[in-house]
């Protein structure tokens, strides 16, 4: 039989951890591996392969039959979702060949888990995800994060994520650096299905683009108080959603802005309006990785990005970042992007691509295995 490879997440949502699994779910089912994607909600924002199995073992349901008081810790919850998991892999789907287990939520529950061949991808930075629990109770903190990630090998999405990762809770397991797939194929693919430049009053080439969800950590609010201050020669579409998208309109409006900016939504295909866009803005204050870095990249548009730890400076050149928090350089750079875009294009790394990638995963668990030396 196929080997059977098992991606657990929290859900289905649009975000860059949800495009890895769904990428690398599809590169599996190409070589012909039998390939599963188990979440604990039903929220599905991304589209899914169709070859690919979809189980959902809702975690909610399990503290209801378990009977959970309101005094039980989550340590105890997550080892009974943990438990349920296991039963669910062992009866309805196999022993996995590899398990990737994505997201802290995800990581934590997993610690508990009995099922072989579990590798943990870190699609961030701890010490920024726990800046403040760091800060507050810094013993206590450390002591869960070895637990959590020094249970299972560590697959972490760009070099600066592991390094950290190594720097809070030491070299007590299994580490490599293992970079998101990009399926540029399919992301061109997929450009040329009619957009919606329209209905929103773009044009072709004629504006600039952010995606991200609103979320404190992608630097909405920088980038306003940046781009009000380029000469606005064309305006900014902010694609996502989240919740502070409200706060953010009314930032745009206080700073006279609000004629210039358009907020799309959250968009199921963004490929469209990226392809379509003159330039990507990246403002994140920290990343994994960086998702739509590679994605524009892919689809020839040329990027200007923080330099945030820890994706970035790891797929763009010097010229292309700017420190986090350097309004005024921001400024700058964007207008500098908008005048010579050619300079700002760099070429996709062939190495993102998902059949290298895949490989990359299959080589770390067989190592991990004892497989290989």
């Amino acid at each position: 039989m196929p080997p059977i490879i098992l991606f657990i997440l929290k859900a289905l949502e649009g975000r860059g951890a949800e495009r890895m699994v769904t990428t690398l779910a599809s590169a599996y089912v190409d070589v012909g591996y039998r390939v599963h994607i188990l979440c604990l909600e039903r929220t599905q924002d991304m589209p899914l392969d169709g070859r690919v199995r979809y189980h959902i073992v809702p975690y909610d349901e399990v503290f209801a039959e378990q009977n959970l008081d309101p005094e039980s810790t989550q340590a105890q919850a997550y080892e009974a979702v943990a438990r349920r998991i296991d039963n669910y892999v062992l009866s309805q789907i196999g022993v996995p060949d590899l398990i990737l287990a994505n997201i802290y939520k995800i990581n934590w529950i997993m610690a508990y888990s009995r099922l072989p061949n579990v590798v943990n991808v870190l699609h961030t930075a701890l010490s920024k995800q726990f800046q403040r629990q760091l800060s507050e109770t810094p013993d206590q903190t450390i002591h869960h994060l070895k637990m959590v990630y020094g249970t299972h090998p560590c697959s972490c999405v760009s070099e600066g994520a592991r390094q950290d990762l190594i720097s809070l809770i030491g070299q007590i397991t299994k580490t490599t650096t293992i970079y998101n797939p990009c399926d540029a194929t399919d992301i061109k693919v997929k450009s040329l299905e009619p957009s919606c430049l329209e209905p929103f009053g773009l044009i072709d080439k004629q504006y600039m683009i952010h995606v991200a969800s609103f979320d404190t950590m992608k630097g909405h609010k920088e980038l306003l108080q940046a781009y009000a201050k380029t000469a606005r020669k064309l305006p900014l579409v902010l694609v996502g959603k989240g919740k502070l998208e409200d706060e953010i309109k009314q930032l745009a409006a206080e700073l006279g802005i609000s004629d210039c900016v358009r907020f799309l939504g959250f968009q199921a295909n963004p490929y469209p309006l990226i392809a379509s866009a003159t330039l990507m803005v990246v403002t994140s204050k920290f990343e994994g990785f960086g998702y739509v870095i590679v994605e524009a990249q892919a689809l020839g548009v040329p990027v200007v990005s923080t330099d945030c730890p820890f994706g970035p400076r790891e797929l763009l050149p010097a010229k292309n970042l700017i420190p986090v928090g350097d309004i005024t350089g921001l400024t700058l750079l964007i207008d500098q992007a908008i005048d010579n875009l050619t300079h700002f294009i760099v070429p996709l790394n062939p190495q993102l691509l998902p059949k290298h990638i895949a490989q990359q995963y299959l080589a770390f668990g067989s190592v991990i295995e004892g497989k290989i030396d």
